[in-house]
Protein backbone atom coordinates (compact mmCIF):
# COMPACT_ATOMS: atom_id res chain seq x y z
CA UNK A 1 0.00 0.00 0.00
CA UNK A 2 3.00 2.44 1.11
CA UNK A 3 4.21 1.72 -2.42
CA UNK A 4 1.79 2.79 -4.03
CA UNK A 5 0.91 6.06 -1.90
CA UNK A 6 4.39 6.88 -2.41
CA UNK A 7 3.74 7.73 -5.92
CA UNK A 8 0.41 9.29 -4.92
CA UNK A 9 1.69 11.69 -1.68
CA UNK A 10 4.87 12.53 -3.88
CA UNK A 11 2.79 14.45 -6.71
CA UNK A 12 0.91 16.42 -4.01
CA UNK A 13 2.18 19.46 -3.72
CA UNK A 14 3.39 21.00 -0.19
CA UNK A 15 2.38 18.65 2.50
CA UNK A 16 2.41 14.89 0.44
CA UNK A 17 6.24 14.36 0.42
CA UNK A 18 6.02 15.26 4.42
CA UNK A 19 3.12 12.67 4.86
CA UNK A 20 5.16 9.95 3.11
CA UNK A 21 8.12 10.19 5.06
CA UNK A 22 5.91 10.14 8.49
CA UNK A 23 3.74 7.45 7.56
CA UNK A 24 6.99 5.48 6.40
CA UNK A 25 8.63 6.45 9.92
CA UNK A 26 5.58 5.16 11.71
CA UNK A 27 5.44 1.68 9.08
CA UNK A 28 9.50 1.48 9.52
CA UNK A 29 9.29 1.76 13.49
CA UNK A 30 6.04 -0.78 13.75
CA UNK A 31 8.66 -3.14 11.53
CA UNK A 32 11.96 -2.73 13.70
CA UNK A 33 9.53 -3.84 16.93
CA UNK A 34 8.35 -6.79 15.52
CA UNK A 35 11.59 -7.62 13.64
CA UNK A 36 15.01 -6.38 13.93
CA UNK A 37 15.01 -5.60 10.28
CA UNK A 38 17.13 -1.86 10.80
CA UNK A 39 20.57 -3.46 10.69
CA UNK A 40 20.42 -5.18 7.59
CA UNK A 41 18.69 -2.59 5.45
CA UNK A 42 21.46 -0.55 6.83
CA UNK A 43 23.82 -3.04 5.16
CA UNK A 44 21.50 -2.69 2.25
CA UNK A 45 20.09 -6.06 2.60
CA UNK A 46 16.19 -6.73 2.05
CA UNK A 47 14.71 -8.43 5.16
CA UNK A 48 12.16 -10.45 5.48
CA UNK A 49 10.90 -12.18 7.91
CA UNK A 50 10.45 -13.24 10.87
CA UNK A 51 9.50 -16.44 9.48
CA UNK A 52 8.40 -20.01 11.41
CA UNK A 53 10.76 -22.42 10.55
CA UNK A 54 8.72 -25.31 11.33
CA UNK A 55 6.04 -24.16 9.33
CA UNK A 56 7.14 -25.49 5.84
CA UNK A 57 4.01 -23.73 3.58
CA UNK A 58 5.45 -20.19 5.14
CA UNK A 59 9.55 -21.21 4.35
CA UNK A 60 8.59 -21.75 0.69
CA UNK A 61 6.05 -18.59 0.60
CA UNK A 62 9.16 -16.48 1.85
CA UNK A 63 11.73 -17.66 0.02
CA UNK A 64 9.45 -17.57 -3.34
CA UNK A 65 8.97 -14.16 -2.55
CA UNK A 66 12.57 -13.62 -1.97
CA UNK A 67 13.68 -15.20 -5.52
CA UNK A 68 11.68 -12.09 -6.94
CA UNK A 69 14.23 -9.58 -5.65
CA UNK A 70 16.81 -8.28 -7.64
CA UNK A 71 18.92 -7.82 -4.89
CA UNK A 72 20.46 -9.41 -1.56
CA UNK A 73 17.92 -10.50 0.60
CA UNK A 74 17.81 -12.21 4.09
CA UNK A 75 15.41 -14.52 5.14
CA UNK A 76 15.05 -14.78 8.84
CA UNK A 77 13.75 -17.99 9.87
CA UNK A 78 13.36 -19.03 13.52
CA UNK A 79 13.67 -22.64 14.47
CA UNK A 80 13.49 -24.43 17.77
CA UNK A 81 16.74 -26.92 18.40
CA UNK A 82 15.65 -30.27 19.32
CA UNK A 83 11.63 -29.65 18.65
CA UNK A 84 9.21 -32.42 19.48
CA UNK A 85 12.14 -34.58 20.86
CA UNK A 86 12.15 -34.29 24.52
CA UNK A 87 15.59 -35.75 25.36
CA UNK A 88 17.19 -32.78 22.76
CA UNK A 89 14.60 -30.23 24.90
CA UNK A 90 15.59 -31.39 28.01
CA UNK A 91 19.53 -30.92 27.32
CA UNK A 92 19.49 -27.18 28.23
CA UNK A 93 23.17 -26.93 27.66
CA UNK A 94 24.02 -28.52 24.55
CA UNK A 95 20.43 -29.24 22.91
CA UNK A 96 21.86 -32.62 21.52
CA UNK A 97 24.82 -30.37 19.76
CA UNK A 98 26.87 -33.42 18.99
CA UNK A 99 25.05 -36.77 19.06
CA UNK A 100 26.04 -40.64 17.48
CA UNK A 101 22.93 -43.32 17.22
CA UNK A 102 21.45 -42.87 20.11
CA UNK A 103 17.80 -44.05 21.09
CA UNK A 104 14.97 -42.19 19.76
CA UNK A 105 12.98 -42.00 22.92
CA UNK A 106 15.46 -41.75 25.89
CA UNK A 107 18.59 -40.35 23.64
CA UNK A 108 21.29 -42.53 25.38
CA UNK A 109 23.74 -44.09 23.22
CA UNK A 110 22.80 -47.27 21.72
CA UNK A 111 26.34 -48.85 21.67
CA UNK A 112 28.87 -48.03 24.41
CA UNK A 113 31.94 -46.63 22.34
CA UNK A 114 35.31 -47.30 23.09
CA UNK A 115 37.40 -44.93 25.64
CA UNK A 116 37.68 -41.20 23.19
CA UNK A 117 40.55 -39.27 23.21
CA UNK A 118 38.03 -36.60 24.09
CA UNK A 119 37.25 -38.43 27.20
CA UNK A 120 40.76 -39.39 28.55
CA UNK A 121 41.74 -35.39 28.35
CA UNK A 122 38.43 -34.65 30.33
CA UNK A 123 39.15 -37.20 33.09
CA UNK A 124 42.39 -35.86 33.57
CA UNK A 125 41.59 -32.09 33.58
CA UNK A 126 39.15 -32.83 35.89
CA UNK A 127 42.19 -34.87 38.36
CA UNK A 128 44.39 -31.51 37.66
CA UNK A 129 41.57 -29.35 38.60
CA UNK A 130 41.49 -30.56 42.25
CA UNK A 131 45.41 -30.57 43.28
CA UNK A 132 45.66 -26.93 41.30
CA UNK A 133 43.34 -24.09 41.87
CA UNK A 134 44.60 -22.14 39.69
CA UNK A 135 43.33 -24.00 36.53
CA UNK A 136 40.72 -22.98 34.90
CA UNK A 137 38.61 -24.12 31.63
CA UNK A 138 37.38 -22.35 28.28
CA UNK A 139 34.99 -22.99 25.59
CA UNK A 140 33.88 -21.45 22.91
CA UNK A 141 30.22 -22.56 22.67
CA UNK A 142 31.54 -26.55 22.97
CA UNK A 143 31.05 -27.82 26.71
CA UNK A 144 30.24 -31.18 25.80
CA UNK A 145 31.91 -32.20 22.30
CA UNK A 146 35.65 -30.88 23.89
CA UNK A 147 34.78 -32.45 27.17
CA UNK A 148 34.99 -29.61 29.71
CA UNK A 149 31.48 -30.78 31.11
CA UNK A 150 32.91 -32.67 33.85
CA UNK A 151 35.54 -29.85 34.63
CA UNK A 152 31.92 -27.78 34.42
CA UNK A 153 30.23 -30.30 36.69
CA UNK A 154 32.78 -30.45 38.98
CA UNK A 155 33.96 -26.48 39.26
CA UNK A 156 31.24 -24.56 37.90
CA UNK A 157 33.23 -21.70 39.06
CA UNK A 158 36.48 -22.08 37.25
CA UNK A 159 34.69 -22.66 33.92
CA UNK A 160 33.98 -19.94 31.16
CA UNK A 161 31.97 -20.52 27.93
CA UNK A 162 32.16 -17.38 26.03
CA UNK A 163 29.82 -18.17 22.99
CA UNK A 164 31.07 -18.85 19.71
CA UNK A 165 33.82 -16.56 19.80
CA UNK A 166 37.67 -18.31 19.47
CA UNK A 167 39.12 -14.85 19.62
CA UNK A 168 37.43 -13.25 22.55
CA UNK A 169 38.15 -17.00 24.13
CA UNK A 170 41.87 -16.57 23.66
CA UNK A 171 42.40 -13.13 24.53
CA UNK A 172 40.40 -13.80 27.82
CA UNK A 173 42.67 -16.74 28.18
CA UNK A 174 45.22 -14.28 27.69
CA UNK A 175 43.91 -12.02 30.51
CA UNK A 176 43.54 -14.54 32.85
CA UNK A 177 47.10 -15.69 32.95
CA UNK A 178 48.56 -12.44 33.52
CA UNK A 179 46.38 -12.45 36.62
CA UNK A 180 48.13 -15.62 37.75
CA UNK A 181 45.42 -18.37 36.80
CA UNK A 182 46.43 -21.11 34.51
CA UNK A 183 43.55 -21.63 31.55
CA UNK A 184 42.82 -24.72 29.48
CA UNK A 185 41.16 -23.75 26.13
CA UNK A 186 40.04 -26.65 24.34
CA UNK A 187 38.32 -26.13 20.94
CA UNK A 188 38.24 -27.79 17.53
CA UNK A 189 41.52 -27.86 15.93
CA UNK A 190 39.89 -26.37 12.46
CA UNK A 191 38.38 -23.65 15.02
CA UNK A 192 41.70 -21.96 16.28
CA UNK A 193 42.39 -21.07 12.54
CA UNK A 194 40.67 -18.18 13.73
CA UNK A 195 42.10 -17.10 16.77
CA UNK A 196 45.54 -16.88 14.95
CA UNK A 197 46.11 -13.32 15.80
CA UNK A 198 45.40 -13.34 19.31
CA UNK A 199 47.29 -16.61 19.76
CA UNK A 200 50.83 -14.89 18.05
CA UNK A 201 50.29 -11.63 19.88
CA UNK A 202 48.11 -11.58 22.97
CA UNK A 203 49.13 -15.06 23.93
CA UNK A 204 52.55 -15.96 22.66
CA UNK A 205 54.14 -12.47 22.43
CA UNK A 206 53.83 -12.00 25.97
CA UNK A 207 54.49 -15.45 27.13
CA UNK A 208 51.31 -16.53 28.70
CA UNK A 209 50.88 -19.46 30.65
CA UNK A 210 47.58 -20.55 28.66
CA UNK A 211 47.08 -24.12 27.21
CA UNK A 212 45.41 -24.73 24.06
CA UNK A 213 43.70 -28.45 23.71
CA UNK A 214 43.53 -29.31 20.42
CA UNK A 215 40.41 -31.82 19.41
CA UNK A 216 39.33 -33.38 16.33
CA UNK A 217 43.28 -32.45 15.10
CA UNK A 218 44.53 -34.20 11.76
CA UNK A 219 41.78 -36.02 8.77
CA UNK A 220 38.48 -36.12 10.54
CA UNK A 221 36.74 -37.27 7.88
CA UNK A 222 33.25 -37.81 8.89
CA UNK A 223 32.52 -33.86 10.15
CA UNK A 224 33.68 -32.68 5.90
CA UNK A 225 35.82 -30.82 4.55
CA UNK A 226 35.91 -27.69 7.06
CA UNK A 227 36.37 -29.50 10.17
CA UNK A 228 39.87 -31.48 8.97
CA UNK A 229 42.26 -30.07 11.74
CA UNK A 230 44.96 -30.71 9.40
CA UNK A 231 46.52 -27.09 9.45
CA UNK A 232 47.18 -26.74 13.35
CA UNK A 233 50.90 -28.24 13.28
CA UNK A 234 52.01 -26.20 10.33
CA UNK A 235 50.25 -22.84 11.76
CA UNK A 236 51.47 -22.79 15.09
CA UNK A 237 55.01 -23.64 13.93
CA UNK A 238 55.66 -20.03 13.12
CA UNK A 239 54.90 -18.99 16.59
CA UNK A 240 57.51 -18.19 18.85
CA UNK A 241 57.42 -18.83 22.78
CA UNK A 242 55.06 -21.75 22.12
CA UNK A 243 55.09 -25.55 22.65
CA UNK A 244 53.22 -28.38 20.82
CA UNK A 245 52.51 -31.62 22.08
CA UNK A 246 51.61 -34.68 20.12
CA UNK A 247 50.84 -37.34 22.35
CA UNK A 248 50.36 -40.84 21.28
CA UNK A 249 47.92 -42.19 22.92
CA UNK A 250 45.90 -42.00 26.57
CA UNK A 251 48.88 -42.79 28.68
CA UNK A 252 50.92 -39.67 26.76
CA UNK A 253 47.77 -37.71 26.62
CA UNK A 254 47.49 -37.68 30.15
CA UNK A 255 51.69 -37.10 30.32
CA UNK A 256 51.70 -34.29 28.23
CA UNK A 257 48.76 -32.61 29.86
CA UNK A 258 50.29 -32.63 33.14
CA UNK A 259 53.28 -30.87 31.34
CA UNK A 260 51.81 -28.65 29.62
CA UNK A 261 49.84 -26.73 32.55
CA UNK A 262 53.20 -26.92 34.48
CA UNK A 263 54.20 -24.19 31.83
CA UNK A 264 53.71 -20.95 33.14
CA UNK A 265 56.37 -18.37 31.21
CA UNK A 266 54.74 -19.46 27.43
CA UNK A 267 52.30 -20.70 26.14
CA UNK A 268 51.03 -24.66 25.32
CA UNK A 269 49.27 -26.81 23.35
CA UNK A 270 48.49 -29.97 22.84
CA UNK A 271 46.50 -31.92 19.84
CA UNK A 272 44.86 -34.89 19.16
CA UNK A 273 42.60 -37.20 17.12
CA UNK A 274 38.52 -37.42 16.83
CA UNK A 275 37.55 -41.04 18.35
CA UNK A 276 38.54 -43.88 20.04
CA UNK A 277 41.91 -44.31 21.16
CA UNK A 278 44.72 -46.66 20.56
CA UNK A 279 45.87 -49.08 23.06
CA UNK A 280 48.79 -47.48 24.75
CA UNK A 281 52.06 -48.03 23.15
CA UNK A 282 55.12 -48.79 25.62
CA UNK A 283 58.39 -47.03 24.91
CA UNK A 284 61.84 -49.06 24.94
CA UNK A 285 63.60 -45.95 26.41
CA UNK A 286 63.95 -42.17 26.45
CA UNK A 287 66.43 -40.10 24.85
CA UNK A 288 66.32 -36.54 25.81
CA UNK A 289 62.16 -36.37 25.68
CA UNK A 290 62.41 -38.90 22.36
CA UNK A 291 60.51 -42.17 23.11
CA UNK A 292 62.12 -45.12 20.96
CA UNK A 293 58.80 -47.13 20.23
CA UNK A 294 60.29 -49.28 17.82
CA UNK A 295 64.48 -50.80 17.27
CA UNK A 296 65.64 -51.79 13.89
CA UNK A 297 67.84 -54.61 13.41
CA UNK A 298 69.78 -52.44 11.08
CA UNK A 299 70.45 -48.23 10.81
CA UNK A 300 68.43 -48.00 7.62
CA UNK A 301 65.35 -46.04 8.65
CA UNK A 302 64.61 -43.76 11.38
CA UNK A 303 60.89 -43.27 11.27
CA UNK A 304 59.66 -40.59 12.97
CA UNK A 305 56.15 -41.17 14.14
CA UNK A 306 54.42 -37.86 15.21
CA UNK A 307 51.08 -37.87 17.34
CA UNK A 308 48.51 -40.79 17.03
CA UNK A 309 49.95 -42.16 13.68
CA UNK A 310 52.38 -44.08 15.79
CA UNK A 311 50.40 -47.22 15.33
CA UNK A 312 50.52 -47.00 12.07
CA UNK A 313 54.54 -46.33 12.45
CA UNK A 314 55.47 -49.43 14.51
CA UNK A 315 53.62 -51.90 12.14
CA UNK A 316 55.11 -50.68 9.23
CA UNK A 317 58.03 -50.69 10.58
CA UNK A 318 57.84 -54.79 11.43
CA UNK A 319 56.54 -55.40 8.25
CA UNK A 320 59.92 -53.45 6.71
CA UNK A 321 61.79 -55.67 9.09
CA UNK A 322 60.42 -59.02 7.16
CA UNK A 323 61.30 -57.31 3.96
CA UNK A 324 64.35 -56.98 5.53
CA UNK A 325 64.75 -53.40 5.94
CA UNK A 326 65.72 -52.00 9.79
CA UNK A 327 63.31 -49.17 10.73
CA UNK A 328 63.59 -47.94 14.34
CA UNK A 329 60.52 -45.80 15.75
CA UNK A 330 60.57 -42.92 17.65
CA UNK A 331 58.29 -40.48 19.39
CA UNK A 332 59.32 -36.76 19.71
CA UNK A 333 55.75 -36.31 22.14
CA UNK A 334 56.98 -32.45 21.92
CA UNK A 335 57.03 -31.44 18.33
CA UNK A 336 57.76 -27.94 19.16
CA UNK A 337 60.14 -27.37 19.93
CA UNK A 338 62.19 -30.32 18.42
CA UNK A 339 65.01 -32.05 20.79
CA UNK A 340 68.26 -31.07 19.20
CA UNK A 341 69.26 -34.45 20.11
CA UNK A 342 67.17 -36.10 16.79
CA UNK A 343 70.49 -34.93 15.03
CA UNK A 344 72.57 -36.81 16.89
CA UNK A 345 69.90 -40.13 16.39
CA UNK A 346 69.57 -39.31 12.78
CA UNK A 347 73.11 -39.93 11.99
CA UNK A 348 73.40 -43.11 11.96
CA UNK A 349 70.96 -43.49 9.23
CA UNK A 350 70.53 -43.87 5.86
CA UNK A 351 67.11 -41.24 5.52
CA UNK A 352 64.67 -40.14 7.85
CA UNK A 353 61.33 -40.57 7.54
CA UNK A 354 58.25 -38.09 8.99
CA UNK A 355 54.77 -39.44 9.72
CA UNK A 356 52.61 -36.65 10.58
CA UNK A 357 48.44 -36.55 10.64
CA UNK A 358 48.77 -32.63 9.00
CA UNK A 359 49.86 -30.85 5.98
CA UNK A 360 53.13 -31.71 4.73
CA UNK A 361 53.53 -27.78 3.63
CA UNK A 362 55.71 -26.31 6.86
CA UNK A 363 54.92 -29.28 8.96
CA UNK A 364 57.05 -31.00 11.47
CA UNK A 365 59.47 -32.90 8.41
CA UNK A 366 60.18 -29.33 6.90
CA UNK A 367 61.05 -28.22 10.34
CA UNK A 368 63.49 -31.26 10.65
CA UNK A 369 64.78 -30.63 7.10
CA UNK A 370 65.72 -27.23 8.48
CA UNK A 371 67.29 -28.47 11.60
CA UNK A 372 69.27 -30.97 9.40
CA UNK A 373 70.27 -28.06 7.32
CA UNK A 374 71.48 -26.07 10.55
CA UNK A 375 73.82 -29.02 11.80
CA UNK A 376 74.90 -29.46 8.06
CA UNK A 377 73.53 -33.38 8.29
CA UNK A 378 73.26 -34.71 4.98
CA UNK A 379 70.09 -36.87 5.69
CA UNK A 380 67.66 -37.27 3.27
CA UNK A 381 64.23 -36.42 4.95
CA UNK A 382 61.10 -37.77 3.56
CA UNK A 383 58.12 -36.97 4.50
CA UNK A 384 54.34 -38.79 4.41
CA UNK A 385 51.24 -36.29 5.45
CA UNK A 386 48.47 -34.62 4.14
CA UNK A 387 48.73 -32.97 0.41
CA UNK A 388 48.15 -28.99 0.39
CA UNK A 389 44.45 -29.70 -0.65
CA UNK A 390 40.83 -29.73 0.84
CA UNK A 391 39.96 -32.93 1.57
CA UNK A 392 36.54 -34.37 0.46
CA UNK A 393 34.08 -35.72 2.63
CA UNK A 394 34.60 -39.00 3.68
CA UNK A 395 35.31 -41.45 6.67
CA UNK A 396 38.94 -40.97 7.96
CA UNK A 397 40.16 -44.68 7.45
CA UNK A 398 38.88 -44.01 3.31
CA UNK A 399 40.41 -40.42 3.41
CA UNK A 400 44.43 -42.22 4.49
CA UNK A 401 43.84 -45.09 2.22
CA UNK A 402 43.26 -42.32 -0.50
CA UNK A 403 46.24 -40.51 0.66
CA UNK A 404 47.86 -43.39 0.68
CA UNK A 405 48.52 -43.65 4.65
CA UNK A 406 48.32 -47.13 4.81
CA UNK A 407 50.64 -49.43 6.43
CA UNK A 408 51.39 -51.66 2.83
CA UNK A 409 52.04 -48.40 1.47
CA UNK A 410 53.98 -46.71 4.13
CA UNK A 411 55.59 -50.08 4.12
CA UNK A 412 56.50 -50.15 0.56
CA UNK A 413 58.08 -46.68 0.41
CA UNK A 414 60.38 -47.83 3.73
CA UNK A 415 61.58 -50.69 1.80
CA UNK A 416 62.33 -48.14 -1.22
CA UNK A 417 64.02 -45.31 0.82
CA UNK A 418 66.40 -47.61 2.71
CA UNK A 419 68.59 -48.01 -0.12
CA UNK A 420 71.47 -45.71 0.40
CA UNK A 421 71.90 -44.65 -3.20
CA UNK A 422 67.88 -42.90 -2.99
CA UNK A 423 68.39 -39.52 -1.54
CA UNK A 424 66.34 -36.23 -1.54
CA UNK A 425 64.56 -36.44 -4.41
CA UNK A 426 62.62 -39.29 -3.98
CA UNK A 427 58.70 -39.03 -3.39
CA UNK A 428 56.28 -41.98 -1.69
CA UNK A 429 54.87 -43.87 -4.68
CA UNK A 430 51.67 -43.78 -3.18
CA UNK A 431 51.57 -40.23 -1.84
CA UNK A 432 49.64 -37.02 -3.52
CA UNK A 433 51.60 -34.19 -4.77
CA UNK A 434 53.04 -32.15 -1.94
CA UNK A 435 50.18 -29.44 -3.46
CA UNK A 436 47.92 -29.97 -5.39
CA UNK A 437 49.07 -27.08 -7.66
CA UNK A 438 51.46 -29.16 -8.70
CA UNK A 439 48.81 -31.61 -10.68
CA UNK A 440 46.84 -28.77 -12.24
CA UNK A 441 47.59 -28.45 -16.16
CA UNK A 442 49.61 -25.13 -16.45
CA UNK A 443 48.43 -21.94 -17.79
CA UNK A 444 48.90 -20.39 -20.93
Amino acid sequence: FLDWGKGVLEKTPVVGHPIYETLHGVKKGIKDIVAPQGMFEDLGLKYFGPVDGHNIEAIEKALKIAKDYDAPVLVHVITEKGRGHAPALNDEAEKFHAVGVVDPETGSPLTKGSKSWTSVFSDELVKIGSERKDVVAITAAMMGPTGLDKFQKAYPDRTFDVGIAEQHATTAAAGMAYAGLHPVFAVYSTFLNRAFDQLLLDVALHKAGVTFVLDRAGVTGDDGPSHNGIWDLALTGIIPTLHVAAPRDGQQLRETLREAVDISDAPSLIRFPKGAINSDIPAFERRDGIDVLYRGESADILLVSVGAFASIAVESAAQAYREGVGVTVIDPRWVKPLPKSLVTMAQRYKSVVVLEDGIKHGGIASTISELFRDAQLNVAVHSIGIPLTFLEHAKRSEILEDLGITVQNITRSLVTWSSSEIRLDIKAEMQHPLDENEIRKPLH
